[in-house]
């Protein structure tokens, strides 16, 4: 019968009219057709009826958490009495709330009571481990891990103790484990984390090979395409890093290694059509704003960079694009005026950008103006950069090794005494 269909003569029935087993068919069936609030209804009404009988309880319970109404459901179960079951669903609020340590207690309290139920006690354990991970306690966790893998050995419970290791950083032991008992999950996830695990072992090509059967196993593993793009070179990094970008959706370091390679193998085209696209699919904002800017710099456009430049303010709220912007507008001459204007007004904002030096010397070069003079010598002091300046400087006192010299009489020997 349709659902539809089946709700309507469930609506001219009487509720009290039914006994239990109907009430909990008709319950499941509109639970698992995703009528909760339908399903919740019988379940308060049995619940109504039955407050000391576990399955009522866990069933009401179970609705309202599902729901989303959490601090009922705890008050249902705080006047109930304590079962293993009612102790897992208080964990489990607990632990969705970030109460861990109250969640954990709840857990090992379940733990305690449970027996002949290995369905409740795996949930418990696998729940216990979450807590513990979560909370740095990683060895007890892959001790709870690989109990439950050595009681029951399946994909998931292999895929808890491998995601442990690596999360622990213990690489050859996750490699070891893999070889000894995964070889036969096909399993995109295992291979990627075991390839992740052999990159940090700086096994290249082992991790290599694990990533391609990643994208065997699921073609959309986006993560599996980024890092093949990183490991790549040329034309295939290039459709790596594409893939991920279909599939992920944006990636400002992945626009800027593709911008890279576009120019290495001369398809100009490409970082045109890509401007075009992250300006006008993505918005303008600080990061389609330095992908942009950065792609039209290897271009040489320098009149576009201009152009956006001072059509977007937004540029001066960011140093880093602010800098990417001013370096790549000094590289040409034409541009220098403009650009010794907005240093002047920036400076403090961007003393600290590491092309920040560059732009300055850029600037000096063409205009030898003083206060663009200043700012080089405060760059060069705080990032103890040696002066490129030496005949600019005012050295009185200076001796031949280009030291200061505390001896007013010194004859700028060899044997002064100098600083």
């Amino acid at each position: 019968m349709d659902i539809n269909e089946l709700l309507k003569e469930y609506e001219k029935l009487e509720i009290k009219n039914l006994d239990r087993e109907q009430l909990e068919s008709f319950r499941d069936i509109f639970f698992t057709n995703g009528l909760i609030e339908k399903s919740l209804e019988i379940s308060e009404f049995i619940y109504n009826n039955n407050k000391n009988d576990e399955d009522a309880i866990v069933y009401y319970v179970n609705n309202l958490i599902h729901l989303g109404r959490d601090d009922d459901a705890l008050i249902i179960l705080f006047n109930s009495r304590k079962t293993p079951k009612t102790l897992f669903l208080e964990g489990i609020i607990y632990k969705q709330d970030m109460l861990l340590d109250v969640a954990k207690e709840k857990f090992l309290q379940a733990e305690k009571l449970v027996e002949n139920d290995d369905d409740l006690k795996n949930a418990i354990s696998i729940e216990l481990s979450e807590i513990y991970s979560e909370i740095g306690n990683n060895n007890e966790a892959l001790d709870i891990n690989y109990k439950i893998f050595n009681e029951n050995k399946n994909v998931q419970t292999f895929k808890n103790v491998l995601k442990n290791l690596v999360e622990m950083a213990k690489f050859e032991e996750a490699v070891q484990f893999y070889k000894h008992y995964g070889k036969d999950y096909h399993d995109a996830e295992i291979t990627f984390s075991v390839a992740f695990a052999y990159n940090q072992l700086h096994e290249l090509y082992k991790s290599k090979d694990l990533l391609l059967k990643t994208i065997a196993y699921n073609n959309e593993f986006s993560e599996a395409y980024l890092h093949l793009g990183f490991m790549s070179q040329g034309e295939k990094a290039i459709h790596y890093f594409e893939k991920y970008l279909e599939l992920h959706g944006s990636s400002t370091n992945v626009y800027l290694q593709l911008t890279a390679l576009y120019k290495q193998t001369e398809q100009y085209d490409k970082i045109r059509k890509m401007v075009k696209n992250v300006l006008e699919t993505m918005g303008i904002d600080i990061d389609t704003l330095y992908i942009s800017i950065n792609a039209l710099r290897q271009l040489y456009e320098t009149e576009k960079i201009y152009n956006i430049y001072t059509q977007h303010s937004i540029i001066k709220e960011d140093s880093s694009l602010l800098a990417l912007a001013l370096l790549s507008l000094s590289e040409e001459e034409d541009f220098i005026d403009f650009v010794e204007n907005e240093v002047k007004e920036n400076h403090e904002l961007l003393k600290d950008e590491l092309y920040y030096y560059e732009i300055l010397n850029n600037i000096y070069e063409v205009t030898n103006d003083k206060t663009i003079k200043n700012y080089i010598s405060e760059i060069e002091v705080h990032k103890n950069i040696r002066p490129l300046y030496y005949e600019d400087l005012a050295i009185n006192n200076y001796c031949s090794c280009g030291k200061n010299c505390r001896d007013e009489n010194c004859n700028n020997d060899e044997s002064c005494c100098c600083e």
